[in-house]
């Protein structure tokens, strides 16, 4: 089952390309998963963590426990709540930064891949991603 499970060599894939970018990221202070999120932060008016959950499709818990983080980070501020309504989300100008300068490392963590590759992977990667993207929405 090992070599030919796909769930098994999906993860593992997962797993090694997240360190790769986690590796460029860690002079910015920021792993793969925050710097999606201060992404979100940045281009939603007003996000909430509902919002943010929804958009980047990670478990609240996960969104949770990094929201925390960058908190602690002094890289966003969390608004207070109104009743029911969880409060809004925002970057902080040092967020502003790491998000800056997290993209930067980003791009260079996506060139490092794509020639790791090869050129197994054409166009940037993009015609690779519309697939597993379309692979993915097949998927019930």
């Amino acid at each position: 089952m090992g070599a030919a499970c796909l769930s098994a060599n999906l993860r593992r894939t997962e797993r090694l390309v997240t360190r790769v970018y986690d590796t460029y990221l860690e002079p910015v202070g920021i792993t793969a998963v925050q710097l999606p999120i201060l992404a979100s932060v940045a281009a939603l008016e007003a996000p909430t963590l509902r919002m943010l959950t929804e958009q980047l499709e990670l478990e609240r818990s996960t969104l949770s426990r990094n929201l925390a983080l960058l908190r602690r980070r002094g890289l966003i501020e969390l608004g207070s709540s109104s009743g029911p309504k969880p409060g809004s989300i925002t970057l902080t100008a040092k967020g502003r930064t790491a998000l800056r300068r997290g993209h930067a490392q980003w791009l260079k963590a996506h060139q490092a891949l794509i020639e790791d590759l090869g050129g197994k992977v054409v166009n940037g990667g993009l015609q690779f991603l519309k697939q597993l993207r379309g692979a993915a929405r097949e998927v019930p």
